[in-house]
């Protein structure tokens, strides 16, 4: 069953206001779930945006592809200039950072993977979204990380979604590359 938009959000805002009465006190990334996706919370990076675009990544009869993309709109106010930097985690370790409107790729091995995106602007690891893939050898895989605002008492809260080849060519195209490096 395919969920909506709308169901994806009231879930979120349940977790978000029921969150302090199952997880009081407790940092995310104690908890499995992120533990097996994201890396090291002290962990920061640098990232900047490519000039052009990241030389194409094929997958192999041995790996497979996954792209991430920060998909946030491609207007220029005051609040998209001020650098978003998002973490993006495999299996436990970062591996590498998105920024603004921008996106990378990286092999993977075929099997069960846990992804993880984290929000570097926060001083909390409350801005994390996980996501599972069981990825297979010379297949292509795309996640957006999009930004949800709850209203001013929750702020924005982080999401990773798979999209289809279509919207993730579409959002790539219309991105920069981005390249990172732990601080």
């Amino acid at each position: 069953m395919k969920t909506t938009y709308g169901a994806k959000i009231i879930f979120l805002m349940t977790l978000v206001l029921a969150g302090p009465f199952f997880a009081h006190g407790q940092d995310l990334l104690t908890l499995p779930a992120a533990m097996a996706a994201c890396g090291p919370g002290n962990l920061k990076f640098d990232a900047s945006l490519g000039k052009s675009p990241q030389p194409p990544l094929n997958p192999t009869s041995t790996k497979a592809v996954v792209y991430v993309l920060q998909d946030l709109p491609p207007i220029r106010s005051l609040f998209f200039h001020i650098g978003i930097t998002t973490r993006v985690g495999v299996d436990g370790a970062w591996a590498g950072a998105i920024k603004d409107r921008s996106y990378f790729g990286l092999l993977i091995d075929p099997g069960v993977h846990h992804l993880c995106v984290s929000g570097q602007w926060r001083n909390s690891s409350s801005s994390i979204a996980l996501h599972g893939i069981e990825a297979k050898a010379g297949e292509t895989y795309y996640f957006a990380v999009r930004f949800l605002y709850l209203g001013s008492a929750v702020g924005v809260i982080l999401d990773l979604e798979p999209v289809d080849e279509d919207q993730g060519q579409f959002i790539q195209q219309s991105s920069q590359y981005s390249t990172s490096h732990s601080k």
